[in-house]
């Protein structure tokens, strides 16, 4: 793999890793906030914060397979190209999975919210 694919895969893995919405984001609320809001609001992050999907050593062993496999082919020294793909492909993958964890979490928590009545838009 050449330094400049390298390097390219290591921004694309950093602005993935940059892409996430976060749970502590503040809440869009259609409306008034009750006086329950704060107290469910407390429950329903925690709950979101603790959050997984199971799926992130699924993910980065996928991109590191995958990563592997390019880097053999692309590299002079498939070895050496292996190693390197299979690293990038795992932060990649890796990066994909924070992402998705940290969407799914503020999903969790913009569900949380609206089953305990409120009118949580975003």
């Amino acid at each position: 793999m050449t330094h400049n694919a390298l390097t390219l895969s290591l921004i694309a893995a950093i602005t993935l890793g940059a892409c996430t919405a976060p749970v502590d984001r503040p809440l869009t609320v259609d409306g008034t906030r009750n006086a329950n809001f704060d107290h469910d609001y407390t429950t329903c992050h925690a709950q979101a914060a603790s959050f997984t999907n199971g799926a992130g050593a699924e993910t980065a062993a996928t991109g590191a397979l995958v990563g592997a496999a390019i880097g053999a082919i692309d590299a002079d020294d498939e070895l050496e190209g292996a190693l390197a793909g299979a690293a990038i492909g795992g932060l990649v993958g890796a990066a994909e999975n924070a992402s998705s964890v940290e969407e799914e979490r503020r999903n969790v928590l913009i569900r949380c919210m609206q089953n305990r009545g409120h009118d949580v838009i975003g």
